[in-house]
This record gives structure tokens, C-alpha cells and sequence, in this order.
């Protein structure tokens, strides 16, 4: 393959992955706004997701046209900057909903949660110590020890969700730069500590455990979000109520705009309508995962899958809890939830990605795994 057919290539790819995104987001903003069409003001929180999702795209295209050079040579500095804002929200954070984790930006009403923001740099500096190192215990223990410092003020939130995400994404990247599986064996040793610490300051984490197991021992409590997710889907069926006749999401599901907006979807469109978002979704990761494994750079290739999943970690467990085989977590459905951090969190670490796919050229037939 010739240079110009190679760049065309890439561009075509690049043209197609935004223009997905894009679509998936729009699906996002008729699904807000479907949740809240029989509320006082229906267009509020739809309003302001077509307004973040402006800045994001541009954030997106602005950030791709960066070289991804940048990136890695500022990877270190990145996360310091957005490791103290996960410490500063402990101290100056706003509490929502039970968890002081966003930002309220002054006199405006939006929030920023910097838990999400962290995301792609986390990542990024995961991906400098795991390059930089040998396949040995001392690069595996540095990695597990900065993912730890990463976890506790997210945990002190409290966020277990997002702080479950950060977790599996580490074990993934350990997986991808070939550490030994008798070192990966060690983590249920260090982590079991923190577990109890976390359940034993959070013991509303256990009845939602009590909750899922067993919905009908305290309806109106521990298992009303279960139950609900399961009446949304089952009304929802093989073709859904249709656009504006989601009932049950308007007045029911808690937070049907954001941590349940798949059940949101499945009540309106029912499976036909939440099977297109899954396979654009699974696309999106598909071809860019498969873009990362012809790429020459280790670290690039790496970041690349690393951010992938990710994003495909929050996916599964957000659909997981809407379709009730998992307790609740909290968290949003990437693009399509409501919420401005997720959102541009989300486009930038995307932006990030076709960064790297943009300045570091493939090389036929190259493999991470070589």
C-alpha cells in the first residue's frame, strides 16, 4: 500500500469514526430528552447536553490535530494536574446525591467531575510507566501502586463505580504489555483490604449487593432500582412504546437521563432501537482497535487499546445494571448519557486516539503483540 492510498485510508477511517460518534450522541440527546417529556421543562437537561456536546466535538477535532507527541511528553505533567483536582474535589467539591465529586462552576449551574476528566490521562501515564519499564515485579508493583493513588480519593468520593472502571482498565493493560499472570495473582492480596475499608464506610454498598440478589425483600428500598430496571425493559419489549410515551423512565426510573439511560432507550425503542446503538458502538472500537494494532509505537498502540477499553469496561457494566444482571453503580453510558465531563471527557480521549492514529502511520502487518 502507497503512501497516498495509506493516508486516504487513515482519513476515510477518521471521517468515518467521527461521524459515528457524532450519531451516537444525537441518540444520546433524544433519549434525554424522551426521560423528561412529561416534566415541568422537558427541554432543560437536553438543552444544555446539545450545548456541552458543541464543545466536545470541537475539543475532539482540536485535540486530533495535536500531535500525539505532545501527548506522551506531557503525560506525567497531565496526570499531576488532574491527580490534585481529584484531591482538591475532596476538600472544595460539591456533594450530589450523596458524593462530593464535582466542581460547580461558579455562578452557572454546570458541574465538573474531574473523576472523568482524569480518564484519558490516567491512562496515558499507565502506558509511560508500563513502556518505560521491563516485564518484570518492580514495573507491575509501580503500576499497581500508582492505580491505587488513583483510586483513593475517588473512593473517598465515594464512587466505587468509576473506581471499579480505573481497576479492570489496569488489570486489561497489564494483560496487553505481557505481565506474568503469577504477578496479576497478587492483586486480590492488595486489594482486599481496601475492599473491606470501602464496605465497612460505605454500607449502602452491601444493600444494594442485598438488593440485587433479592429485589422483593425491600421494594420500596434496596431493590426499588432492580425492580424498576426490570419493568422499564420488559415494557419496552422487542419494539418499544415509541418516541414520548415512556411512562414508566418519566416517572419511575431514578435518574433516567444518565446512570439509567439504556433502560431509557430499551423502554422507548425496545431491542430494535438498542441494538443499532451497541453494534455502532462495538464498530467504533473495532475498527480503531484494529487501526491500533498496525500501528508502528508501542506507546501509541498501547494508549489506544488502553482507552478503548476503557470505554467499553463503563459501557458493559452500564448496560449490565440497566438490563439488571449487575447491582447499581452509578455509572453513565459513554456519549449518551447526560452529563457534560462524561461527554467531553469521552470526545477528548476519542480526539486523543485519532491523534495517534493521524501522526503515527501503520505499518502493514505489524502486531502489538511482536
Amino acid at each position: 500500500m502507497n503512501q497516498k492510498t495509506l493516508n486516504r485510508k487513515i482519513f476515510n477511517t477518521t471521517v468515518l469514526v467521527q461521524s459515528l460518534l457524532f450519531l451516537l450522541c444525537i441518540w444520546g440527546c433524544l433519549a434525554i430528552y424522551n426521560s423528561n417529556t412529561l416534566g415541568a421543562s422537558p427541554l432543560y437537561f437536553v438543552g444544555r447536553q446539545l450545548l456541552w456536546l458543541v464543545m466536545s466535538m470541537m475539543v475532539m477535532l482540536l485535540a486530533q490535530r495535536v500531535p500525539f507527541s505532545f501527548y506522551r511528553e506531557n503525560a506525567v505533567a497531565g496526570a499531576a494536574i488532574t491527580y490534585i483536582s481529584l484531591l482538591a474535589v475532596l476538600l472544595w467539591g460539591t456533594q450530589i446525591n450523596g458524593m462530593r465529586g464535582w466542581f460547580t462552576l461558579g455562578w452557572t449551574s454546570a458541574s465538573i467531575q474531574p473523576s472523568e476528566f482524569a480518564k484519558p490521562f490516567f491512562i496515558l501515564l499507565l502506558c509511560h510507566l508500563a513502556v518505560s519499564g521491563k516485564k518484570d515485579f518492580k514495573t507491575f508493583l509501580r503500576l499497581s501502586l500508582t492505580t491505587l493513588l488513583w483510586l483513593i480519593p475517588i473512593l473517598l468520593q465515594p464512587d466505587a463505580g468509576t473506581a471499579l472502571v480505573y481497576l479492570l482498565t489496569f488489570v486489561i493493560i497489564c494483560f496487553l504489555v505481557g505481565t506474568p499472570i503469577k504477578y496479576l495473582l497478587t492483586l486480590p492480596a492488595l486489594l482486599t483490604p481496601i475492599a473491606v475499608w470501602v464496605l465497612y464506610q460505605n454500607p449502602y454498598i452491601l444493600k444494594r449487593f442485598s438488593g440485587f440478589w433479592d429485589p422483593s425483600s425491600d421494594p420500596l428500598g434496596s431493590g426499588w432500582h432492580i425492580r424498576q430496571f426490570q419493568f422499564t425493559i420488559a415494557r419496552g419489549g422487542w419494539f418499544g412504546v415509541k418516541m414520548g410515551n415512556a411512562t414508566w423512565s418519566n416517572s419511575y426510573l431514578p435518574l433516567a437521563h444518565s446512570d439509567s439511560v439504556f433502560a431509557t432507550i430499551a423502554e422507548s425503542l425496545g431491542f430494535a432501537g438498542t441494538l443499532p446503538i451497541l453494534l455502532i458502538l462495538a464498530a467504533v472500537i473495532y475498527v480503531l482497535y484494529r487501526l491500533a494494532l498496525q500501528i508502528k509505537g508501542q506507546y501509541e498502540k498501547l494508549f489506544i487499546i488502553g482507552m478503548l477499553s476503557l470505554i467499553a469496561v463503563q459501557t458493559l457494566i452500564h448496560i449490565s445494571v440497566n438490563v439488571a444482571i449487575l447491582p447499581p453503580t452509578g455509572l453513565t453510558l459513554p456519549l449518551l448519557s447526560y452529563g457534560g465531563s462524561s461527554l467531553l471527557s469521552t470526545l477528548l480521549a476519542f480526539g486523543i486516539i485519532l491523534s495517534a492514529v493521524n501522526h503515527h502511520h501503520p505499518e502493514e502487518g505489524h502486531s502489538f503483540y511482536n
